[in-house]
């Protein structure tokens, strides 16, 4: 019998991680080309996001990764993972990786330990920064909801009390997070392996540029958790369909924040989790 649940347990992982490679490129494609073919720029199709994908997995079953690259993309997957709040075959499954694992601290501390991988120097004080927002953002849902674990138990409590004020503590410290956002960008971590010394052949560099990409994915996500709660953990097909919707709703809100100016004004962040520590207390008084 303990076999046989560890064999379920195992296949329920595995179609929760095939649905999430699946739609790895179509995540890719959302947060990187749509922000650019928005403001003009020429983007490639979605089938080559594909295309690309499948040639990354390729050549990374023939030629291998360096130890701490893979690592690196371990870690990606398994915050994509929890995250991702998916019950296809056993929802007992999604719904202990939700309650523990899928807790904003956690995985937002992961995303920001591969951001520090990817580029450790010039974005130190960026990383500080996001860290502060993230340590407020769990304060402020432990404040309003004392005794929740994770994304699974705020999905819970808000679909127990849909008037809850922790929606909208949770909406504004995702708004914050998104301001704060310190995952650097294709050409941030190109010019960082250069001047590192690092080895900037193109299956190298494509290969980082993939892994910090699943970061950037992981980032989107974890937004789209805090801005859509209530769409977090749901079983099957309404899972897949709930995940996607996250995503393009973090998605969303890191794109404002760049092509805005907004992430420059310290000012604003601060009002946001100002509102966010309000109503995190209003909700605790009225328990």
């Amino acid at each position: 019998m303990v076999l046989l649940s560890g064999l379920r347990v195992l296949l329920e992982l595995s179609l929760q991680l095939a649905v999430i490679l699946l739609l790895l490129p179509a995540m890719f494609w959302l947060g990187e080309d749509v922000p650019a073919l928005l403001v003009g720029r020429a983007v490639a199709p979605l089938r080559e996001r594909y295309g690309r994908m499948a040639a990354f997995w390729r050549l990374t079953l023939r030629h291998g990764l360096p130890l701490e690259d893979g690592l690196m993309l371990a870690l990606g997957l398994l915050v994509l993972l929890c995250l991702a709040g998916l019950s296809i075959v056993m929802p007992d499954v999604g719904a202990v990786m939700g309650a523990w694992l899928a807790d904003p601290l956690l995985m937002g501390s992961v995303l920001l330990a591969g951001a520090f991988w990817a580029v450790p120097g010039p974005l130190w004080w960026m990383h500080g920064r996001c860290c502060l927002v993230l340590c407020l953002t769990e304060a402020f849902i432990v404040l309003a909801a004392p005794g929740v674990t994770g994304l699974r138990g705020v999905q819970q409590l808000l679909l127990a009390a849909p008037g809850s004020s922790l929606a909208g503590t949770a909406l504004c410290c995702a708004v914050a997070l998104a301001l704060t956002t310190s995952l650097p960008d294709r050409q941030t971590l190109a010019d960082d392996m250069v001047a590192r010394g690092q080895p900037v052949g193109r299956l190298a560099r494509d290969q980082r540029q993939v892994i910090v990409g699943v970061y950037h994915a992981g980032w989107s996500l974890l937004l789209g958790d805090l801005l859509l709660p209530v769409l977090f953990g749901l079983e099957g097909p309404g899972g897949v369909l709930g995940l996607s919707v996250r995503f393009v709703g973090g998605s969303v809100l890191v794109a404002l924040g760049q092509m805005t100016g907004m992430r420059r004004h310290g000012r604003f962040v601060a009002l946001l989790l100002g509102l966010a520590g309000l109503m995190a207390l209003a909700g605790r008084f009225a328990v």
